[in-house]
């Protein structure tokens, strides 16, 4: 069946989508670099789409990290924003579950001896443990949306462990994505393993790709970690990057599901 999930707010994201593109700067040859979106803004284009974001502050120095943990509650996780370490758990530049201030500032130290330039920070209270997915989408003009699926780390960086699918999708679709990737027993109780809530993964692929059908002006949508609990439990989405340029699709009609 095509996919129709509930409690969408199309304008509200339109709107967002709308005010990114008046930020375009349009570049030497013509072309207007893609607008990122703030968190914030990323934040609220999920939420209109039904896909909260795990809660986070972004900070510039230990005093204001201490002090975003307080607000958003210990443990956290610390993370190093600059683009070359983000994500990279094996840079040091992800530090997890600090349980107080002290732990949080001696986190920070260690990886600004390594890596002077690794801020802004994020940080997030500990989500639930379970397994780390990538999800993404990107705006091909010949194709429209791809989304694409993954665990998140070396299946994803090094060995391309992905499954794509062009929007629109029906649920026969997202259920193929996630179970076509060689590692998805991790996700369905892999020797000893605990099931893991696949109905809560499949529903957030599933807004990513009607919200990645709906706005053709979203250039790329990351979201990443997206950590999937024991069944029950849900799915977290821990970070959203989101770009926004204007689309040339051209294939509208050609991708449609039949009614």
């Amino acid at each position: 069946m095509p996919l129709n999930p509930g409690g969408l707010d199309r304008s509200a994201a339109r709107t967002l989508v709308d005010a990114a593109l008046g930020r375009l700067v349009v570049g030497g040859g013509g072309d207007p670099e893609p607008v990122e979106l703030a968190p914030d803004e990323a934040v609220d284009l999920l939420a209109s789409y039904g896909v909260p974001v795990w809660p986070s502050e972004v900070v510039l120095d230990v005093d204001a990290a201490v002090a975003a943990a307080e607000r958003v509650g210990w443990p956290v996780a610390l993370t190093a924003m600059n683009p070359a370490l983000r994500h990279r758990v094996d840079l040091g530049g992800v530090r997890l579950d600090l349980p107080n201030p002290t732990a949080l500032r001696e986190a920070m130290a260690a990886v600004r001896v390594q890596h002077p330039e690794a801020g802004p920070w994020r940080v997030q209270r500990m989500a639930p443990t379970g397994a780390s997915c990538v999800l993404r989408s990107t705006e091909d003009p010949r194709f429209g949306p791809v989304v694409s699926f993954g665990l998140a780390g070396d299946a994803v960086d090094l060995l391309g462990d992905i499954s794509y699918g062009v929007a629109p999708l029906s649920d026969a679709d997202v259920a193929e994505m996630v179970r076509s990737v060689r590692t998805a027993p991790r996700l369905f109780g892999y020797r000893g393993l605990p099931e893991l809530d696949v109905p809560a993964l499949e529903d957030v692929l599933a807004r990513l790709a009607v919200m990645a059908d709906d706005l053709p002006d979203l250039r790329s949508v990351e979201l990443h970690p997206v950590v999937v609990g024991p069944h029950g439990a849900g799915a977290a989405v821990l970070a959203a990057y989101v770009q926004v340029a204007p689309a040339g699709r051209v294939d509208t009609a050609r991708r449609s599901l039949p009614g």
